[in-house]
């Protein structure tokens, strides 16, 4: 047993000693200072949207939906690796000690976010829910709880190797997710949150329990489970530095195809073309632009104050180039795209082209929204510094890298 538990440690060690790189990179980026800034404007505006909310909004039901959710998602972190469908299955019967700590680390972390999450509504929690603090302690207190029998439950449910039957499983702990969180927030008797409490946990054993029993450990999709999560963070990695070991993901959106057909067909418009389809389908760029744009206008048209906007346009406009930054190095890897017969002139012309591209729709969006909310002298001022921003980051500081790069 102490060697299975000395490998999930080490296991644990190497992930982490991996992982503080990135997040020191991450730190460094300046993207702390972002989230202080949208801190300090959320505190600012957050009591004004309590004031504006109407009476009649439904803030038990909002607060059951998004922690029903929290309890739902996520599955155990294991860190199994691909060898472990060969070395580690014979040992399966003696993992048990491997699999607690494992249900225990996912505990720990998944906690945390539920805090987080339950921190940052607390005063919309306080004003329309409850207005002790005794009462967000006990209910943050019992969902780490039903995390604990969500992430145990999950556990057991992925040994289920129907899709079908599987997926049933995932919408029947959403439903009693839903009723234990609607009881917390609804402030209902102790009597009920107890017998709520004693019906899962014999639910567990009486049937969770019994799936180890009757099924054996799925280790595919272990490895999948974690090789999903590792994805995850080096995707965020990604957004702030070069990330070596992420492995692409392309989603479809062929409703997008017809974009692709602007780009002329010509020998110096090669990359123009493939980082088209890498930003709509790869990596989650276009997502990423998308989600970047939506919060900017969100902020725009909802910050009075002149200087906040102002702020808000370089913030998000410098935010989204420094995510699209990456897209220059997305063919880095391929072995095949080296065989094409151009040079990296050419490869940092269609960087430029996209950047700028993304760039110029970003600023007139958050000028029209900017327009509309605060008249055509704010919207131009907006634009001018969103094009500014651009401007430095492309001609500034992307010239450097290109440079460096056309030296190498």
């Amino acid at each position: 047993m102490n060697e299975v538990i000395k490998l999930w440690s080490k296991r644990r060690s190497d992930y982490w000693t991996m992982a503080v790189k990135y997040l020191k990179l991450i730190g460094n980026s300046g993207f702390l200072f972002t989230l202080y800034l949208l801190f300090v404007f959320g505190s600012y505006y957050y009591g004004q949207f309590l004031q504006w909310l109407p009476d009649t909004f439904p803030a038990i039901v909002f607060f059951t939906l998004i922690f029903t959710w929290l309890m739902t998602r996520g599955r155990t972190r294991t860190f199994v690796k691909q060898g472990d469908l060969i070395f580690l299955t014979p040992l399966e019967g003696r993992l048990g000690s491997y699999i607690r700590a494992s249900i225990r680390y996912s505990w720990l972390m998944e906690t945390f976010w539920v805090s987080l999450t339950l921190l940052v509504l607390a005063p919309l929690f306080f004003d329309r829910v409850a207005p002790h603090g005794s009462s967000l302690l006990f209910i943050l207190a019992c969902m780490s709880l039903l995390k604990l029998w969500n992430l145990s439950a999950g556990f057991e449910e992925q040994r289920i190797l129907d899709t079908m039957h599987y997926s049933f499983h995932t919408w029947m702990r959403a439903g009693l997710n839903a009723v234990a969180v609607y009881a917390l927030f609804s402030q209902q008797s102790y009597l009920i949150i107890g017998s709520i409490t004693l019906a899962l946990t014999v639910f567990y054993f009486g049937y969770f329990q019994q799936l180890a029993k009757n099924y054996s450990l799925k280790w595919e999709r272990l490895v999948d489970i974690e090789n999903q999560t590792v994805m995850t963070f080096y995707r965020v990695a990604n957004s702030f530095t070069d990330v070596p070991s992420l492995k692409s993901k392309v989603r479809s959106r062929s409703w997008l195809s017809p974009l692709y057909k602007l780009v002329p067909y010509s020998r110096k418009r090669v990359y123009h073309y493939m980082f088209a389809r890498s930003f709509f389908r790869a990596n989650d760029y276009f997502g990423i632009f998308i989600r970047l744009t939506f919060l900017g206008v969100l902020f725009l048209t909802i910050v009075e104050l002149d200087w906040g906007r102002w702020l808000i346009s370089v913030l998000f406009a410098y935010m989204t180039a420094l995510q699209l930054e990456t897209l220059k190095n997305h063919y880095d890897t391929s072995q095949m795209v080296d065989l094409y017969p151009v040079g990296d002139d050419v490869k940092l012309a269609g960087h430029k082209f996209w950047l700028l591209t993304a760039g110029v729709c970003q600023s007139l969006i958050f000028f029209v929204a900017t327009v509309f909310s605060y008249g055509f002298a704010a919207g131009s001022v907006v634009l001018v510094l969103a094009v500014i921003t651009y401007s430095y980051h492309l001609y500034v500081r992307l010239g450097k890298k290109y440079a460096s790069s056309l030296a190498a």
